[in-house]
Parts: structure tokens; sequence; C-alpha cells
């Protein structure tokens, strides 16, 4: 009987520089912005490894190797031993905002045997690590998009809130008692370092979703909502709407149009200005090589007129008109 190793996927939260990892219950990944985060998955006995960004399919696999120790880019894998047994560690290096979202890892004798674990990575922008009001941490936002803050606190425990304000009692957004929760837009999440690297503290994520411009304002993270120094953390947001860079672009579209316009409208003058030139010039020529005088066109009479359609009359006898009364001119001397 072929017996198939899998991966029991348990996840680990340690700090790396100041840097949260990964949930050992939920599956969630928290990390900060230029830090590196690093998930540790024990195991029973593994040939293939993968980490890939979503399903391990097409170009979603970072990486998929047979090697012991492998790096792509910002991304690598390592099989160590922690304790006498066999853990794999996937590590993203230098985390930007776009690293945010789902990734699998999977392990197994062969492609075809791996089993797989997903868990999401939340990218904070920043981790704030004390309260000092010169060095107040200001976020700009545009609307629809998303904001997730890490407070580190060196105590652990005790009830956790998300505040507008001062955590007033008309001022608490989300307050809950468990690692991670949500409410509408708002969630939480708590990450507890690892023994081996800190005896206490851990660092709280708290989330805005979907920010709109009444979200502008001070927040507050907070442990067991104590008024102590060192028990909360405040920042501010400010949200803009993202629709003004839109109408601008508008405007500009409009006068590009209005520009074309004028171009054009300059042009077809000029074409007609050019074939008016040109055709006068024919005429001129045609004149010139014995062109009977009466076919010309004059452009400074008015349509249908010619030249014998003049002010003057002929004072010939025989081409006056005999209904008309003429006088004759004698001459008397």
């Amino acid at each position: 009987m072929k017996v198939h190793h899998t991966l029991i996927c348990f996840f680990f939260l340690s700090l790396q520089d100041g840097n949260p990892e990964v949930n050992i219950n939920k599956n969630i990944s928290f990390g900060v912005v230029g830090r590196n985060l690093t998930a540790e998955f024990p195991f029973t006995a593994v040939t293939w490894k993968m980490f890939c960004r979503g399903e391990c399919k097409g170009g979603n696999v970072l990486i998929n190797t047979t090697d012991e120790k492998h790096q792509s880019h910002r991304y690598s894998i390592e099989l160590k031993q922690e304790n006498g047994a066999p853990t794999l560690s996937v590590s993203i290096t230098q985390l930007i905002m776009s690293d945010a979202g789902r990734y699998s890892c999977a392990a197994g004798e062969s492609p075809s045997s791996v089993s797989y674990k997903q868990f999401e990575v939340v990218v904070a922008e920043a981790l704030l690590d004390g309260n000092n009001p010169a060095q107040l941490k200001h976020f700009n936002k545009e609307t629809g998009s998303s904001l997730t803050v890490g407070c580190y606190f060196n105590q652990s425990g005790g009830q956790k809130f998300f505040c507008r304000g001062e955590c007033g009692e008309d001022e608490v957004l989300l307050q809950t008692d468990d690692e991670d929760d949500f409410k509408d837009r708002y969630r939480i999440g708590f990450r507890g370092p690892s023994e081996k690297t800190y005896t206490g503290g851990g660092i709280l994520y708290v989330t805005i979703t979907q920010v709109t411009e009444s979200d502008s304002g001070r927040y507050r993270c907070s442990l067991n909502r104590s008024p102590g120094q060192g028990s909360f953390r405040d920042f501010v947001l400010s949200v803009t709407d993202d629709d003004l860079p839109s109408v601008g672009l508008t405007v500009a579209v409009i006068i590009i149009i209005i520009i074309i316009i004028i171009v054009l409208s300059s042009l077809a003058v000029l074409i007609i200005c050019i074939k008016r030139k040109s055709n006068r010039g024919l005429r001129t020529r045609g004149n010139s090589e014995g062109t009977n005088m009466e076919d010309v066109h004059y452009e400074n009479c008015t349509p249908g007129s010619t030249r014998e359609d003049s002010t003057y009359q002929s004072l010939d006898p025989a081409g006056r008109d005999q209904d008309q009364t003429y006088s004759t001119l004698t001459d008397h001397t």
C-alpha cells in the first residue's frame, strides 16, 4: 500500500524585526510594509514543496521545488528542523501593499499527491509602538480603499478595542475578547509573538474597509480601554474623493476636443481659400490665352451679374430699349 506524505499545516506567529507573522488558528498572516514575513509549517515527511499566490496553478506558483532551500525574487522556501521535527518555512521579504491576498502552501511525494493549505496575508501600512503626540501618524487614503494599522503593546490579553476618538461610550467601533473579530467595515486581529522571541506582548491590527470622506478623523486601538500610557495607540485618517482626478481628466478631454475642432475648422477655411485662389489663377490664364471675356466670372459682382449689367446704359440708339424714353443729344455748334 502506497503511503502519501502530506503536509500538516500549523501556523506559528513570530516577530522578525518587530514584524508579526501568522495566526495559529485563523489562517491569517499579518505583516507590515517594508518588513519580512515568515510562515512555518510542520509536517511528517515531504519531497515536493510549493508556495503559491492563490491556487497553485499556472502563473500563481511562486516556488515549485524539491530542493531543501530555494529563493525566487522576494519569495523563499526552506526545509528546517525544529526540535527534531521537519518544518517548511516560507518567506516574503520587503512587503508591499500589493502582497496582501490569498496564498497556499502545498507538499507531498509528488505534484499529483500534494495537500494544500490556504491562508490570507494582510499588510499593515505602519506599526505604531508609541504615543508621542509630535509623531502622531497620519494616513491619506482615497474613497473606496482600505486601511490596516498595527499597534504594538508590551502586554497581551483582555479586551481589544477599535475606536473613533478616545474610546468613549459612543466612540467604540469594535470591541472583542477574541483574537479575530469584525463588524460592518471594521476588523480586529491580535497576534502574540512566539515565546522564543518575546516573553509577552503582541500586536493589535485594526482595519477599515471601503473608506469614505466621512471616515476622516482620529482613531485609537486599545487594550482594555485603559487610559494609562502605553495601553493605546492613536492615528489620524484623511480621506479624499477619488472622483476629483476624474473630473480634472474630463475637463482636460473637453479642452482637447475644443482645440481639435478649432484646428479642423481653421484647416477647412484654409483649404477653401486655396481652392479659390487656384480657380482665380485659372481664369486669369484663360483670359490671356484669348478666352471670351463673357465667360469670365467676376467675384466682386453679385451672383448672376455680368460686365454688361453696368450702371451706365449704352448711348447707341440701336441698342436702346424701345419701351423706354430717351433724350437725344444734338450738337448746335
